[in-house]
């Protein structure tokens, strides 16, 4: 495998990124500017609209697992720390928000909101262990 430097790896990571996160950014504005036009759309367009939301977070996801095997040995480390971290604090507040709402104490959660939470615990997880950039 060949040597990568950290700031090469991360201009590769940020020229994946910024196109997936502008195809995000169209496609939901352009679904909610579509549902609105439209007073009648069938299921699969409501469908398609839905899985064309998920595939650019699905693919940033596989963006920063690539950037962490291409970093060196500490960014790799704190990297995929901060994943963990923000993938247990996300996993664990499903899990309690879903025991609240099993128990008719907590009415109905948007499960989309779970995204950004991720992003935001993951960010902040590398950010409290000592990270420059995210």
């Amino acid at each position: 495998m060949a040597q990568h430097t950290y700031k090469s790896a991360r201009a590769r990571y940020l020229r994946r990124l910024w196109p997936l996160m502008a195809l995000y950014v169209a496609v939901v504005i352009g679904g909610a500017v579509y549902s609105r036009m439209v007073d009648f759309e069938p299921l699969w367009v409501k469908a398609l609209f839905a899985v064309a939301m998920g595939l650019p977070i699905m693919a940033v996801l596989f963006v920063m697992v690539r950037f962490f095997e291409e970093a060196d040995e500490y960014v790799r480390l704190m990297q995929l720390r901060a994943f963990a971290y923000g993938t247990a604090l996300t996993l664990g507040a499903a899990a309690i928000i879903g025991a609240l709402q099993m128990f008719d104490v907590l009415g109905y959660v948007e499960v989309f909101w779970f995204v950004p939470g991720f992003f935001l615990a993951y960010g902040l997880s590398y950010r409290l262990m000592g990270g420059r950039d995210c």
